[in-house]
């Protein structure tokens, strides 16, 4: 839940005190000022959603709103004018001021309290997402800095769906609709009264929660999206566990089914600060890919000195002597090792022996190629597969392991450019 920020503005204390325990019971945080220059510092210092002013104050109520307009134009925070006042051109000066509404002091609390939060109501969606009804950036940005000032163990979650926007172009929009739809209502189930989820992108969230029940809570999604997923897919996709986009004459990189993929760290309370919760969890989300279930990190492991430079290998079986060679050189000359492997009864020998971070597979003689098992035998390994083929059979190939289709013939630049892709 999103707490928004309220200055009372008041010369009566016992008023303020009254106005700032209603509020206060409706989980909203609240600051007093009896001060019209203290009130000035707090809304050019502070987040400020939310201003009630009484005629209490030394200045005349309506020349002082249009002085708070002025201060607040990009932030445009809800402001209530309170008066003891009656009179009809008092309330249309005010109101022409720049006040959202005009209440008479003698208004009950129930009501108070009631035009209070339809008053934050209409303001807080002003900024909702239109698909999942979840707080945009704005709000997300201000959640986050709050969420420093207070003496909580909060930590922080980016959530977010891989392939999301490759499923949006196969599937259309609606499709693309729903599945936010259904990730926005899983994490309001899940969510307490006193957390908060919004969007930092279209198609990314952050949730705010405390830190003893982040891990549960990202296992929780993963868990729950991938017990979804199946309602998005045809039954063929969803076996395959990867979806075809072009047809066999195309080269086709293995387009997995959507994941949702969490990354979480804990506040900082040393150095809070917005833009470095945000890079800290965009870098470690990207080492939370899991292609065949949906996953989350918590924390980024800090490691002194530096780390050996990863060799890269790459392992080819190509029937055609000229063409692996010619391919063996390239990756040579590019400082990548490169090994050839002439027949595929050895294959696996080799395999083990040279553990590539990469291998190039040719389909060979359709009728006897064991290329096709190779394939399924190395894709359980950590190794990325290019398999190329003139037999323009790219499903069957893609199930059975392979990370990228290339049908033959193929211009050898092509080739090198998603070797060097797959082995960064």
């Amino acid at each position: 839940m999103y707490k928004a920020r309220v200055l009372i503005i008041s010369e009566r204390k016992e008023q303020s005190i009254k106005y700032k325990k209603l509020i206060e019971v409706q989980n909203q945080d609240v600051i007093i000022t009896n001060n019209l220059s203290d009130a000035l510092f707090i809304l050019q210092k502070q987040e400020i959603e939310f201003i009630i002013i009484s005629d209490t104050i030394k200045e005349k109520l309506s020349d002082f709103i249009r002085k708070i307009r002025v201060l607040t134009f990009n932030s445009r925070p809800i402001i209530i004018a309170i008066s003891k006042s009656n009179d009809l051109e008092d309330k249309l000066e005010i109101l022409e001021a720049g006040a959202d509404d005009f209440i008479g002091e003698e208004i009950s609390k129930q009501e108070f309290q009631m035009r209070f939060m339809a008053h934050l109501r209409r303001y807080l969606e002003s900024f909702l997402n239109r698909i999942t009804h979840l707080s945009d950036k704005n709000i997300t940005i201000k959640a986050i800095k709050k969420s420093f000032e207070n003496d909580e163990d909060n930590s922080y979650l980016l959530i977010r769906i891989n392939n999301l926007n490759l499923y949006r172009k196969t599937h259309g929009e609606i499709a693309y609709e729903k599945v936010l739809q259904t990730l926005g209502a899983i994490i309001n189930s899940t969510c307490a009264k006193q957390d908060y989820c919004g969007h930092i992108t279209d198609d990314e969230l952050i949730l705010i929660t405390n830190t003893i029940q982040a891990e549960k809570i990202a296992s929780f999604l993963a868990f729950a999206f991938d017990n979804i997923l199946n309602k998005f897919y045809s039954n063929d996709e969803f076996e395959n566990n990867f979806t075809v986009l072009n047809d066999d004459n195309v080269k086709e990189i293995k387009t997995g089914l959507m994941r949702l993929n969490i990354s979480a760290i804990e506040k900082n309370k040393n150095k809070p600060d917005v833009q470095i919760v945000l890079n800290s969890l965009y870098d470690l989300i990207e080492r939370c890919v899991n292609e065949d279930t949906s996953s989350y990190i918590i924390d980024r492991i800090k490691l002194e000195g530096q780390s050996a430079k990863k060799e890269s290998k790459v392992l080819i079986f190509e029937p055609d002597d000229a063409l692996s060679y010619l391919l063996k050189n390239v990756c040579e000359m590019n400082g990548i090792l490169a090994q050839i492997v002439q027949d595929e009864n050895e294959f696996i020998e080799e395999y083990q022996t040279f553990k590539p971070n990469v291998v190039l597979l040719d389909w060979g003689n359709k009728e006897t190629s064991k290329s096709y098992s190779i394939a399924k035998e190395i894709s359980k390994d950590n190794v990325k597969l290019i398999f190329s083929s003139s037999y323009l059979n790219k499903k069957e190939i893609l199930k059975a392991g392979a990370d990228l289709y290339i049908p033959k013939p193929y211009e050898i630049d092509d080739m090198f450019y998603w070797i060097k892709k797959f082995l960064k």
